[in-house]
């Protein structure tokens, strides 16, 4: 068996986008993978539920040991767990996880492969501060320089969609970016959890999900949503899903104060962590928005998908981009970020009857699935994970065969 880790804050995927990304495509190369490969998980944090979960799905979740004179738990991942001292590869993501992916590198001697989720240049464009002094452009640039050094000191480099795929392939001349595409979500599909929903209800309900940290509010464009919003008649209705808690007046103010929606139109929750109740949002929803002026990829609207629920994605994301790959895909893509086109699209689609949408939304998941299947995207992954697991033991054989020459020269001496 090759010994696979990947590093990661959690396994629950209550953090969004990076922690959920690494939980699925964790559960589905194990699934793909079992008869060679051993997945293993090393989190700096866990409960019960998440071992029992891990476990489960064929993956051995692994909990970072606290580190003396560190508060900071990604740096307990930096040590290699004494569970599994040295794995054959190490998987980090990004900024955060690939410097304790170097520094387990360092030690166990193994083979590192790097995923890339952002491109921070593209978001230091719209990254707002509360601080003058700071220059979230300038601040983004080091950010951009950091991620490209962790590229280049990897084995292999692997981008979420080809949209990164692109954006990184043309600053690594050097190196090949590979593609990996999540495919549908079975956490999300399981079709159980269909509602019935009230034909002749009278209000249409837009959802948007995501954080309300200062300098992301702007970036993922809720004003975009929030003007197009006000701009419809008292029939829609927003729900933003996102504030921290117990700042639920504070994240209403700033819509009030940057967009023209009025406090009648619009509802604020707490930022929701728990997958069960994430899905029955998704499914009091008529349609969930994504509008970031710019995206990575955009896992939110991908759970959407999976859930059979209808979207509308900006064009600038990396969704957008592999929708235009899947049939029908290009009719949930917004081409602006002009709050006229978006109240006009989210207009279209209430015009629509209820049975119409929840059919396209099903056909839609039905194609995504054909285009971009995990077992693909995962055998794609296991043949360059033995194909770097062969290097590691082509290069170990060689160092042998250079010691048995020289115990033998000096054996004549």
């Amino acid at each position: 068996y090759i010994d696979v880790m990947f590093l990661c804050d959690e396994w629950k995927s209550s953090k969004g986008g990076l922690s959920s990304f690494n939980r699925e495509f964790a559960v589905n190369l194990a699934k793909t993978t079992s008869d060679s490969i051993k997945v293993h998980c090393y989190v700096s944090q866990s409960d019960k539920r998440s071992r029992k979960d891990a476990k489960k799905h064929g993956v051995n979740l692994i909990t970072a040991r606290s580190i003396p004179g560190s508060c900071d738990p990604i740096d307990w991942l930096k040590i290699p767990p004494p569970e599994l001292p040295n794995p054959d590869i190490v998987v980090g993501h990004g900024r955060k996880f690939g410097t304790p992916a170097y520094c387990i590198v360092q030690t166990a001697k193994c083979k590192w492969m790097h995923f890339v989720h952002v491109f921070c240049e593209d978001l230091g464009k719209f990254k707002a501060t509360q601080n003058a002094a700071v220059d979230t452009i300038a601040e983004n640039e080091k950010k951009h320089k950091s991620e490209i050094a962790l590229c280049k000191a990897a084995n292999a480099v692997f981008a979420v969609g080809s949209r990164l795929q692109q954006r990184y392939s043309k600053c690594l001349r050097h190196v090949k970016v590979e593609r990996i595409t999540p495919g549908i979500l079975q956490k999300f599909s399981n079709e159980s959890t269909q509602l019935v929903k009230d034909e002749a209800g009278n209000k249409f309900a837009v959802f948007m999900f995501g954080r309300d940290s200062y300098e992301d509010l702007a970036l993922k464009g809720y004003d975009i949503v929030a003007n197009a919003i006000a701009s419809l008649g008292t029939k829609f209705e927003l729900t933003f899903v996102g504030s921290s808690e117990g700042q639920q007046r504070k994240t209403e103010k700033w819509f009030l104060e940057n967009s023209r929606i009025t406090r009648e139109k619009l509802t604020i929750r707490s930022y929701c962590n728990e997958q069960d109740e994430l899905k029955m949002m998704f499914h009091e929803s008529d349609v969930v928005v994504v509008p970031s002026r710019t995206e990575g990829f955009g896992m939110v609207a991908l759970e959407a998908i999976s859930a059979a629920i209808p979207v509308l994605v900006t064009t600038e994301s990396g969704i957008a981009e592999a929708l235009h790959e899947v049939e029908g895909g290009k009719c949930v893509i917004v081409e602006s970020d002009d709050a006229k086109e978006w109240a006009q699209r989210i207009k279209q689609l209430s015009d629509q009857s209820l049975e119409q949408r929840e059919n396209n939304a099903k056909l839609l998941r039905r194609n995504y699935k054909k285009t971009f299947r995990w077992r693909k995207e995962c055998e794609k992954f296991k043949r360059m994970i033995e194909n770097l697991a062969e290097s590691s033991t082509g290069m170990f054989t060689n160092n042998l065969s250079v010691i048995s020459w020289l115990l033998l020269v000096f054996s004549t001496l």
